[in-house]
């Protein structure tokens, strides 16, 4: 099998894997710098390799067939690997040096860009750290991602993943709701306005834990935003409850511009994993990056997010 595949190249892999994520052969071969003649023949040498279809092909755009779909996936694997074999070889022995690109959800990720970026630059000065914030998960599929914070529940055997901690979410207001629209227990909720984290509706459940006990809380309210920042924001200027996660709150808690609400209520505990390839370690500015990751972010969740109702 090994010799068969000596007839493809990396130069196809990579054609294939630029049009399965940019969705067009024409967009792929700018951004790869070759002729569009030239994709066309790299994925036709594929899919006349393996006797398969890989694109449908449209008017204007492709999209992968299902098998198309599952060999992009090994595909990304492959490209990654060989990154990091080019990693191995470009790294200095006496001084880190090089960028580290991170994935992680926009409000999680700006923790770790201005409390864990400032502690690898304080230990390895010559490296550099850079990242793309989104909600989604689809970061270690790029091969030009080296490491990722995920949130909640992880499963992908094509990764390495840490468990590093934890955090919650609490029930927040601007001083103001919470006068106009007390609550002492979670079904009170219900009839007050409530920001709810949704791209497509302004109603949700809301799931609250006291100790052993769990509650259900159906919430409504003028406005549904997929951003936790935003809702934040939303919160402050008075248009109702939020429930958010406790690292956004310090500021807002701390000067009262927020308060917290229903005190001995929380969300379920948030799992924070940290992902990678395997074979990450073995390159220094990742291993180093890791290590520091593994030390330094535990302690950053155990912290006092806010102060005490």
């Amino acid at each position: 099998m090994v010799q068969d595949l000596r007839t493809l190249g990396l130069p196809a892999l990579l054609s294939f894997h630029t049009v399965a994520r940019l969705g067009g052969i024409s967009v792929a071969a700018e951004r790869l710098g070759l002729a569009k003649s030239g994709v066309s023949r790299h994925v036709a040498q594929l899919e006349a390799h393996f006797g398969v279809r890989l694109l449908e092909r449209g008017a204007r755009s492709v999209k992968l067939t299902t098998v198309g779909a599952r060999l992009d996936q090994r595909v990304r694997s492959i490209l990654a690997e060989v990154d990091l074999l080019r990693d191995i070889v470009d790294e200095e022995s006496d001084t880190l040096s090089g960028n580290v690109s991170v994935a992680a959800t926009p409000e999680f990720g700006q923790v770790i860009a201005t409390r864990f970026f400032p502690e690898v630059r304080a230990q390895h000065p010559g490296l550099t750290l850079s990242m793309r914030p989104a909600y989604e998960f689809e970061d270690m599929q790029d091969p030009g991602t080296d490491i990722a914070f995920r949130i909640g529940t992880f499963k992908d055997d094509r990764l390495v993943a840490l468990e590093l901690g934890a955090f919650c979410s609490v029930v927040v207001a601007s001083p103001e709701i919470a006068q106009r629209y007390p609550v002492s227990a979670p079904e009170d909720l219900s009839d007050a306005p409530c920001l709810t984290f949704r791209g497509d509706r302004t109603y949700s459940t809301w799931t609250l834990y006291s100790g052993a006990a769990q509650a259900d809380i159906e919430v409504s309210g003028a406005f549904g935003v997929r951003s936790f920042t935003i809702l934040r924001e939303l919160a402050l200027a008075g248009h109702g409850y939020a429930i958010l996660p406790e690292f956004i709150l310090t500021e807002q808690l701390r000067k009262g511009a927020l308060v917290r609400c229903l005190p001995k209520h929380t969300s379920r505990d948030f799992l924070v994993y940290l992902t990678y390839r395997p074979g990450a370690r073995r390159v220094a500015r990742l291993g180093a990056t890791i290590a520091i990751a593994e030390a330094f972010v535990p302690r950053l969740l155990s912290e006092n997010w806010h102060p005490s109702a």
